[in-house]
């Protein structure tokens, strides 16, 4: 029976009011070998900014590509959070160590939506279960999953690619794409002890005698983890932003200057995530490069990059519209204050008659007019 060590990583963001345990869990295995993984392979400064505990024991559902409720079975999992205080940004990572079930299956229940979590007798589904934790949900979920290289062959690997069950009980089929092709037939491992193949949806890690010895097994993936952590946070940081436009462009009206610049300082609290110097060593720089590439991370920089740009387009003509009716505004105090003016020649020959308080006050009026009228632009352009 083939065992595979899968991982589950939904990039997440902490919603207002979430808590948040933001110390390293230094006594459970997979937290130690991701925490020591990281300052072996990254610089420490950059490690410092993320931590990661064992949110708890949990069961994922399991069912054929039917879904039928009534066919659920429960899998042992634990859950794991991966977070960086600064940008608010985290992981939450499903780990099913040593499953027995059908990989292909859990990425199809994954993929199309219907993942259920169990915690005692409570069953929610997992975008339920990560908003009880105080986080949302901003970008795609990816799967890594682990085992020996004699227990796969490319079939299988193209299923497992494709985010798709390989043993559909309602449709028979056979992938044919020639992408998912192209991507089973190349192998992105930088050294010849493991092969490795990915997609934007998964990773499909072999390796040499892989066993049930969980903590062996974590040795071995633990870079790879870590790597896909990285992206997975990078893929948060545009997800989360783009969302945070898209509600600007959809709900909002009153898009400011001030408002698209709040946004920019939110998204530059990430910058850690996009140094290039953060590795150590020149094959791990080498392999997250392929990894982000097959998460399709320029894609997604790309769409950012318009929306963002669309959306200060949006506050730039707002802000020369205002500019033009506060100029307009101007003018006809102007106006007002030179028609004073004139009214104070006209009523020069009357000034020994009573008419200049009459005069003072009609002036003082207008200049108390303009002064607060400049005051109304100012907090406007202020707002």
């Amino acid at each position: 029976m083939i065992h595979s060590d899968m991982f589950i990583l939904y990039p997440v963001f902490t919603i207002p009011g979430g808590k948040v345990i933001e110390n390293n869990d230094l006594e459970d295995a997979y937290c130690i070998e991701l925490h020591n993984t990281s300052l072996y392979e990254c610089n420490k400064e950059f490690a410092s900014t993320i931590t990661r505990h064992k949110v708890g024991d949990i069961k994922v559902s399991y069912m054929s590509d039917e879904y039928e409720a009534s066919g659920i079975e429960w899998i042992d999992a634990k859950c794991y959070l991966t977070y960086q205080k600064k940008s608010e940004l985290g992981i939450i990572t499903i780990n099913i160590p040593s499953c027995s079930k059908d990989d292909t299956q859990i990425g199809d229940i994954v993929f199309s939506g219907h993942l259920q979590i169990k915690i005692g007798k409570q069953e929610l589904p997992v975008e339920e279960y990560i908003s009880s934790l105080g986080m949302q949900r901003c970008g795609k979920v990816r799967i890594m999953t682990c085992n020996s290289r004699d227990n796969r062959n490319e079939e299988e690997i193209g299923y497992l690619l494709a985010g798709e069950t390989a043993g559909s009980e309602h449709i028979d089929y056979k992938i044919r794409d020639e992408k998912i092709r192209e991507l089973t037939a190349n192998n992105i491992a930088m050294y010849d002890f493991y092969d490795l193949y990915a997609s934007s949806r998964c990773i499909v890690y072999l390796i040499d005698g892989f066993d049930d010895n969980y903590r062996e097994n974590l040795d071995e993936e633990a870079l790879l983890l870590y790597i896909c952590e990285i992206a997975v946070l990078q893929n948060a940081a545009i997800g989360r932003i783009n969302a945070q436009i898209v509600d600007e462009l959809m709900m909002n009206s009153n898009i400011s200057t001030k408002k698209t610049l709040k946004l920019q300082v939110e998204f530059g609290k990430t910058i850690l995530l996009w140094d290039n110097k953060i590795y150590n060593y020149y094959m791990s720089q080498q392999l997250s490069n392929n990894i982000v590439q097959a998460f399709e991370t320029d894609k997604l920089l790309e769409e950012y990059e318009r929306n963002s740009k669309h959306i200060e387009q949006i506050a730039s003509l707002k802000s020369a519209i205002s500019s033009d009716i506060e100029g307009k505004i101007l003018n006809v105090l102007a106006f007002v204050l030179s028609i004073g003016q004139i009214i104070q020649l006209a009523v020069a020959a009357v000034n020994y008659f009573g008419g200049q308080s009459v005069f003072i006050g009609a002036s003082g009026i207008s200049v108390t007019l303009l002064l607060l009228i400049c005051i109304a632009i100012i907090r406007r352009r202020r707002a």
